[in-house]
């Protein structure tokens, strides 16, 4: 396909002036309420780096704050605003989640907890669908094994049994974090950036904290990051709900570099919160614009250019179905027309509460579609040779030039599971059903699995994981 790519321009969402409320929002915030330290030994090393407390809570200078964003802007060459884009056609690839805690049973259609053998299979599912650009290792949490070596057993899954899977995980405790970075160096993609997950709202603790602080003469860099929700853990207003994300997320950071050292990066992010159902909500319209919306936060408070689109693919629907399609469609749709080229959480139902290797393969069928459509149309004419296929055509039809021969393919996308024929010839071939195609399909693609780490380095992986396994088992 040579044709012009199919893309949408969109417009910021925020004002410069009401970015500037924000920011005095924030050191409002920051230097009248403060940040909540939860641990005594780390306030103690904030005070005596001459931080001020109002008992558990360490107050910020206006000074201080302010030099902290314009050393963070100069650095990245104060670039405020939108990135310049032109459509693409780069293929659409596809993620998953590492933290599924259940799967969908293809065979029984019971949602049942990962498995350590489960996910065995739902990863080698996720290698073979490399071909289709799936680029991820194992889509979920084993939860038959202690919740301390749940993240070293997923690594090891995700290792040996695909070639995308290298990536370390999560580590959620301290204790499993050694082992992760040992099997990471196997494999030669060292761990040298932790997150640090603040608690909303406004507090600076929790097990990621103590990771980093234990592992910091092994690491580079720390990512500071919360997750608030309006409504929930924020203010339901988006631009007051930005300005304590902000708060937190920058404090935090100027804590963290003072007390560790470290390089610090940090991101400023906003969910949204169903108050009648009393959870976060993804796959909805407002996570996408806020998802949109936080690109701009983060670049105005970096000095940087903000990306205008959004990539992730999430549901709250808990079966493949008409609310999954829907949502995962129009967030591809969406988003690719922006510029987005990957997108996480294929496969994903519940928010990330349950992988579905046949949602999964629905996904990349929604991927594919609108890949299609993104990559426009070739809308190029050769006056001699149009007037040779016509006069052709018009004699004995245009379905067996050789033109279309050769074109059809790429003029065409043919999809793999959704229904194209009239209503006549699909009652003849017994009414197939979408869902039951997606479950044969996963058992096909399972069949062709081929993938093996090299033996050298399984080896070491599973002479890591024994030591684990010993330990934390």
């Amino acid at each position: 396909m040579s044709g012009m790519p199919f893309g949408v321009n969109r417009g910021p969402l925020f004002t410069l002036s009401q970015l500037g409320r924000i920011e005095e929002a924030m050191i409002r915030i920051l230097s009248r309420i403060g940040l909540k330290v939860h641990e005594e030994k780390l306030r103690e090393a904030v005070r005596s780096e001459g931080f001020p407390l109002k008992g558990d809570r360490v107050l910020f200078d206006r000074g201080q704050i302010a030099a902290f964003l314009d050393a963070e802007r100069a650095r990245n060459g104060n670039a405020f605003g939108p990135e310049e884009r032109t459509p693409a056609s780069d293929p659409l690839t596809l993620g998953v989640s590492q933290y599924s805690q259940n799967c969908l049973d293809a065979e029984t259609g019971r949602i049942l907890p990962f498995t350590s053998e489960m996910l065995v299979g739902a990863t080698k599912l996720v290698d073979v669908l490399s071909e289709r650009g799936v680029r991820a290792g194992a889509p979920g949490t084993p939860m038959d094994v202690h919740p301390d070596l749940q993240p070293v057993t997923l690594y090891r899954i995700s290792l040996t049994y695909a070639r995308h899977g290298h990536h370390p995980p999560d580590p959620r405790s301290v204790r499993s974090l050694r082992y992760i970075m040992d099997m990471a160096e196997c494999v030669n993609c060292p761990v040298r950036l932790l997150p640090v997950y603040l608690v909303s709202p406004l507090c600076l603790a929790g097990e990621s904290l103590e990771a980093v602080l234990a592992f910091k003469d092994r690491i580079h860099t720390a990512w500071v990051l919360s997750m608030p929700s309006a409504g929930g853990s924020a203010p339901i207003r988006v631009g007051d709900a930005y300005a304590m994300s902000v708060a937190e997320v920058i404090g935090s950071a100027i804590v963290l570099r003072e007390v560790t050292e470290l390089e610090i990066s940090w991101e400023i992010q906003m969910f949204p919160f169903d108050l009648r159902r009393l959870s976060m909500v993804f796959g909805s319209p407002e996570n996408f614009l806020l998802q949109l919306a936080s690109s701009e936060v983060n670049a105005f408070f970096h000095g940087t250019r903000w990306p205008p689109f959004a990539g992730n693919i999430h549901t709250m629907a808990k079966l493949p179905g008409p609310q999954a399609a829907a949502e995962k469609a129009s967030l591809m749709t969406t988003g690719a027309l922006l510029g987005a080229r990957h997108f996480v959480h294929g496969g994903t139902l519940s928010l990330d509460e349950v992988f579905s290797a046949e949602q999964l393969v629905i996904d990349c069928e929604i991927k594919d579609h609108v890949e299609r459509m993104v990559a426009g149309l070739e809308t190029e004419c050769d006056p001699e040779s149009c007037e040779s296929d016509v006069l052709e055509g018009v004699e004995r039809g245009f379905m067996g030039l050789d033109s279309t021969v050769e074109h059809y393919r790429s003029a065409y996308w043919y999809p793999r599971l959704f229904e194209r024929r009239l209503l006549g010839p699909w009652q003849e071939a017994g009414s197939p059903d979408i869902r039951e195609q997606a479950r044969q399909e996963v058992r096909r693609l399972l069949s062709t699995y081929d993938y093996a780490l090299a033996p050298e380095v399984q080896r070491e992986v599973d002479r890591i994981y024994a030591r684990a396994e010993a330990e934390l088992g």
